[in-house]
């Protein structure tokens, strides 16, 4: 099989050159282009993807990055932003985010992937990974993040609005020493959750005191070691609100650890609402986004971009939040 490093060797080109040529990168020029695409032609390297994109530019295939698979979020939404691009004609490729891996390589395939545009389902506010496509002109959407100063399309949910519910629901049910676990504030749905939650205690008179603060890397450890911490503090806090189901479960795991009753001692929130959250066994208070509806509104948004039928202007779609009470609070002992 012709792979891409014989191309480079029968043309007297470097890899990385050919790799552009054929997804057309505009550092590459027209003339270096096409004599790559009739090489490839000729030698059998993917004649069909190379022949595509000679006539119409395109590859016909989306990027998706992500940074942790492990979130009970993603694989839901993964999938239905395969089988919604395979309903419009294109193919899905898994991308790892740069940032979140802090993996040079990762970059470096994000750069060279043969895609016609991306959807960033992890990204902070200073991720290379989004700066570089942006530079790049390449359409891409941002899902469940906003980036102010970034013109792309945007897909997200009420975020401030959920992290209201949360405070008007705890303090409905009496808490007043009320904690968080989140993740960092270049996260922007997270910054806007947990600001719509400082929001709305402020309402009622009551404030998140730093002590009851913890922020860090959306993963059951640093969850777990965040929570345990929140829970070594005096007084110790009545309730916490977590800016993700996956934060939330690690707050419930250390609970139990420490011999914790909930939601008879604590009470626990999360937001999301991910399929373990509805498990009769962990009947976790949630706020509820439609996280797969989302994911299948950004690939027509990106697909109607790339084909010309998106307005001129940057769209952002917003999708409602509601809380999902269950098991998991009460009023404080």
């Amino acid at each position: 099989m012709v792979t891409s490093v014989d191309l480079a060797r029968q043309l007297g080109l470097s890899q990385t050159t050919v790799s552009r040529a054929l997804r057309g990168h505009p550092s590459v020029t027209e003339k270096t282009r096409r004599r790559v695409i009739d090489a490839a032609q000729a030698l059998g390297y993917r004649p069909d993807a190379a022949a595509r994109m000679l006539v119409t530019r395109r590859a016909k295939a989306l990027g998706v990055v992500v940074a942790d698979l492990r979130s009970p979020l993603y694989p839901p939404a993964i999938a239905a932003i395969q089988e919604r691009s395979a309903a419009r004609g294109y193919r899905m490729a898994l991308i790892r985010d740069p940032e979140e891996t802090h993996d040079a390589d990762a970059l470096e395939v994000l750069n060279e992937a043969i895609v016609d545009g991306l959807i960033f389902m992890s990204a902070t506010d200073d991720s290379p990974g989004v700066a570089q496509v942006a530079a790049r002109h390449m359409p891409m959407v941002l899902l469940s993040r906003d980036f102010s100063d970034l013109r792309a399309d945007t897909v997200m949910s009420e975020d401030r609005a959920g992290g209201a519910l949360v405070a008007h629901h705890l303090g409905e049910l009496g808490h007043h020493r009320i904690a968080m676990l989140s993740v960092p504030r270049t996260v922007s749905n997270g910054r806007e959750r947990e600001d719509g939650m400082r929001d709305a205690l402020r309402e009622r008179g009551l404030d998140l005191p730093e002590e009851y603060e913890r922020r860090g890397p959306i993963d059951h450890e640093s969850g777990l070691e965040m929570a345990r911490s929140l829970l070594a503090v005096e007084p110790r806090p009545t309730a916490i609100f977590c800016s993700t189901d996956s934060f939330a479960f690690a707050a419930l795991d250390a609970a139990s650890q420490l011999g914790i009753r909930v939601p008879e001692e604590l009470s626990v929130v999360g937001f999301d609402d991910s399929e373990p959250a509805r498990w009769s066994m962990i009947n976790l208070t949630t706020v509820h986004q439609p996280f797969t509806e989302m994911a299948t509104k950004a690939v027509d948004v990106l697909i109607d971009r790339l084909e010309g039928r998106a307005d001129s202007e940057f769209s952002q779609t917003v999708f409602p939040v509601r809380l999902i009470e269950r098991g998991t609070t009460a009023a404080p002992a």
